[in-house]
């Protein structure tokens, strides 16, 4: 997003408990395209990013205890990954930044990791909930099944593998090494 272009908007309405003006975001992502309503032209991406750094001119302004970007790295390749790790990192610096990211880049510079996954459950009528059953169980049991999210706190061996396996690769040692190299890359820029 090097060459965005930005502008806020506004216009004068009827004064109301939220205010006498309207006031919209214009956003143009690329050179050679109008200012048009951010809301209207973003893709969530776009969104996501633009989010990051109105947030990150005005942290030192605006000051929020917690800050939550949710795949602010979506269809994003390795160079702007990396700029978008070390703005979190610097965000992370004055305020905690909660970050959902598939990015190993990202998930590489935060100073605490933590797999997010979702799990079938089967539900008994009482209401208590148990593991799933095997394969076989009667439709006449009384049970329903329900997703429940876990999260984990990873440890650093933990972490290393998590990072392996978002990297993928052509071997499970490839992405191993590439995770240790992550690592000791994020490792170097958070003592910057």
């Amino acid at each position: 997003m090097e060459r965005v272009q930005f502008q806020v908007s506004l216009t004068p309405t009827e004064p109301t408990i939220t205010g006498a003006d309207k006031i919209q975001f214009r956003f143009s992502p690329n050179p050679g395209e109008p200012l048009q309503p951010l809301a209207e032209t973003a893709s969530g991406g776009e969104m996501s990013r633009f989010l990051l750094a109105l947030k990150a001119c005005l942290s030192q302004l605006d000051v929020v205890n917690t800050l939550v970007f949710d795949e602010v790295d979506v269809g994003v390749s390795g160079r702007v990954a990396q700029a978008i790790a070390e703005k979190l990192h610097h965000l992370g610096r004055s305020q905690q930044v909660v970050c959902v990211t598939h990015q190993p880049m990202v998930a590489a510079m935060a100073d605490a990791h933590f797999r997010v996954g979702k799990e079938v459950i089967e539900q008994a009528a009482t209401g208590a909930s148990k593991r799933s059953k095997a394969k076989g169980s009667s439709a006449n049991d009384a049970t329903s099944e329900r997703t429940v999210v876990r999260v984990t706190p990873l440890d650093d061996a933990m972490r290393r593998d998590e990072l392996a396996q978002l990297a993928g690769g052509q071997s499970h040692q490839d992405a191993l090494s590439f995770a240790d190299a992550l690592l000791k890359q994020a490792k170097s820029l958070r003592q910057m």
